[in-house]
């Protein structure tokens, strides 16, 4: 939140955070090589516009794959889908794919409409579990937004970022949910756009071996989630990080 001249609202409630536990689907996406490509000369219109793009996306992705949650962090976003009476855990796995794959195919072709040099895709990571959304109560109204806090968020951050260009990683609780019922995850919603699981790469299996905050199951039961067709005949690349 950026403070600077904001005239906050006072309120007369409570300073206190109220929290309750619900399980959710975390996914995480960042740009790769948007640092880079900024430091390489990219002029300020051009960097407001894939910003822009991303907003615009999100904005998207809630109108059609419903995720209850959303945070914006710079060149990158955190979604989530609750567990709760209108959708289960299955649906919102699956809501959460959908989201991935649209991210993949609406940068592709928004890149190469564009006359000039874009980063090259998202990293997106997937992680599910139990998770605290809290409510806070302050005496300032502007603070007063739902936030969530748990393992699967860390562990989404850190999914994406075993991710190359136009891939996803999905953390080993959702591997192995995958992997119960693969009918009902990997069969494509949208015709010829199979998915499919890989067994980690060893250069990610290198980068998680050291990552601060991974559970040890998740070191190594990660899994790269792909969809074949579209590395063949959109983004050219299956997202494993080299």
């Amino acid at each position: 939140m950026y403070t600077k001249n904001v005239d906050f609202t006072l309120t007369s409630g409570t300073s206190k955070v109220s929290g309750s536990k619900s399980d959710v689907v975390v996914l995480f996406a960042d740009i790769r090589g948007f640092s880079n490509w900024c430091n390489s000369g990219a002029s300020l219109d051009h960097v407001g516009y894939v910003i822009t793009t991303q907003y615009e996306r999100v904005i998207q992705i809630s109108n059609d794959q419903h995720p209850c949650f959303h945070k914006f962090l710079g060149d990158g976003f955190l979604l989530l889908w609750e567990a709760d009476g209108e959708l289960d855990g299955p649906l919102c796995l699956k809501l959460a794919i959908d989201a991935a794959f649209e991210i993949h195919k609406k940068f592709w072709y928004f890149a190469r409409e564009l006359p000039y040099e874009t980063p090259s895709g998202y990293g997106i990571g997937i992680s599910i579990g139990p998770a605290i959304r809290i409510q806070p109560e302050t005496f300032l109204k502007e603070m007063n937004e739902i936030d969530f806090l748990g393992y699967p968020l860390n562990c989404g951050a850190r999914m994406q970022s075993l991710s190359g260009p136009f891939g996803v990683t999905v953390c080993s609780s959702t591997a192995a949910r995958i992997a119960e019922t693969p009918d009902e995850f990997l069969c494509p919603t949208v015709p010829g756009f199979r998915r499919a699981l890989h067994a980690p790469s060893p250069a990610a299996l290198e980068r998680a071996r050291v990552m601060k905050g991974l559970l040890p199951q998740d070191r190594t039961g990660f899994r790269h989630l792909t969809w074949p067709d579209s590395q063949r005949g959109l983004w050219n690349t299956n997202g494993i990080l080299a």
